[in-house]
């Protein structure tokens, strides 16, 4: 398909960022994979992703502090962030206005495949009727 959406996947984890690339793929996405918090930010400067999946502990940033910088810069502001993280604790220092932004979904690890790649489709397809 010409029209591929962009996924950014920021996992630290190489076998997990390895399947949701692989995932994010298969559903017609161009997928970028960073497994640190510092790079992946460098990136998502001037990045302009449809979807972002992000993992909570990382190296160098926190997903905690990336999902804050992505909400206050124009380009990724309200960009679909799914934040996938084995600490659910970890998820509890974000406020509740940042737990209520738009676009933003919280997942605990181990997620179900089918899980994920429903929630990816449900993007998608929300992606594709957009003009």
């Amino acid at each position: 398909m010409n029209d591929l959406l962009y996924a950014v996947v920021v996992e630290d984890d190489p076998d997990l960022c390895a399947i949701y690339a692989d995932m994010l793929g298969s559903t017609d996405f161009r997928v970028e994979t960073f497994q640190d918090g510092a790079v992946a930010m460098e990136h998502l400067k001037s990045a302009s992703p449809d979807i972002i999946i992000l993992d909570l502990n990382l190296p160098k940033l926190s997903g905690i502090e990336i999902f804050r910088r992505l909400r206050k810069q124009p380009p990724t502001e309200k960009t679909w962030v799914l934040i996938i993280s084995a600490n659910p604790a970890q998820a509890a220092e974000l406020s509740d206005a940042e737990v209520d932004s738009p676009n933003l979904l919280i997942l605990s690890k181990p997620i179900h495949m089918l899980q994920f790649d429903q929630l990816v489709q449900r993007i998608t397809s929300e992606k594709r009727r957009k003009p």
